[in-house]
């Protein structure tokens, strides 16, 4: 029998959608199964009782409103009576919404303690995440060949191709990958609770050294073009902030990716301990520096 979590990823995946985003819609439907069963169709009391479940959880308003897309192609591919229904969901404002991120000098604690307390799997998700910035749903999904890395881009973006540094090419055979989000939710709380990390009561998570690293990279003056490609921001966000220059401008990932570890914050840490204090970027002609 094929379940409403196999129809939703074959809709997307029918539809031109990544496969990785296909694959965490699936996931999240069969959380929704799992709670309200199987069947032909819902009702409002059947999304009720899971929205309590996830915010028994602890999912933030903002999320569950992302989340919540996957539920309406269902009601969509099922044709339930009366279409989804009407939830009244509180309105986030931006205040509201908590970023998180830690400062230069966390991230290279953490690496350094890391080094010594984190099993060799732990250290291959770390380097990958704090070189790259990878979102918490890339960075299950690497594909590491020789020298290079390919990333699976969440939010429909195109699959991105990096050159490995030498710092981290060691903690690469460390590297087995997982698509579940929530395992990779778990081992960052298990690399935190083992390095010791005071995090306070905020919500830290993958996405917080992310952040510390696009920061990082504003203020060593590498350029606002070169930052969003080697981050994987959106082509629709490069136009929005560049224009047709977002078009045009020629696209190299491997020189992107040498003009970022010139200056990189984080590269020296795993190298050899010390963190990487940043020299100004040199212009590279044709990349908006």
């Amino acid at each position: 029998m094929e379940t409403n979590a196999e129809r939703v990823y074959e809709d997307l995946v029918a539809r031109g959608k990544q496969e990785n985003t296909a694959r965490q819609w699936r996931a999240f439907i069969r959380r929704f199964e799992a709670c309200c069963g199987v069947r032909d169709a819902y009702e409002r009391e059947d999304l009720i009782k899971f929205l309590a479940l996830l915010r028994k959880e602890g999912m933030r308003q903002n999320t569950i409103n992302t989340r919540l897309r996957a539920l309406k192609l269902l009601c969509q591919i099922q044709n339930w009576e009366g279409g989804f229904p009407r939830l009244a969901m509180p309105k986030v404002r931006d205040s509201d919404i908590n970023r998180p991120a830690f400062t230069r000098e966390e991230v290279c604690s953490m690496i350094e303690r890391a080094k010594q307390c984190c099993t060799a799997r732990e250290l291959g998700f770390l380097a990958f995440a704090t070189v790259y910035g990878l979102r918490r749903e890339e960075i299950g999904t690497l594909e590491v060949g020789d020298g290079v890395v390919k990333v699976n881009t969440a939010k429909d973006g195109a699959v991105t191709t990096h050159v490995v540094p030498d710092e981290i090419a060691g903690y690469m055979r460390g590297y087995r990958g997982c698509a579940d989000v929530r395992y990779m939710t778990r081992v960052f709380t298990r690399v935190i609770g083992k390095t010791g990390l005071e995090i306070g009561g905020r919500y830290y998570g993958w996405h917080s050294i992310r952040r510390a690293l696009a920061t990082e990279l504003l203020m060593r003056d590498v350029s606002l073009i070169n930052i969003l490609r080697f981050m994987r921001w959106s082509e629709a966000s490069l136009r929005g902030e560049f224009g047709m220059l977002g078009i045009y401008a020629r696209r190299n990932q491997a020189e992107i990716d040498a003009c970022v570890f010139r200056v990189h914050p984080f590269l020296a840490s795993w190298r050899n301990g010390g963190c990487n204090r940043g020299v100004r970027l040199s212009t590279i002609a044709g990349f908006g520096e």
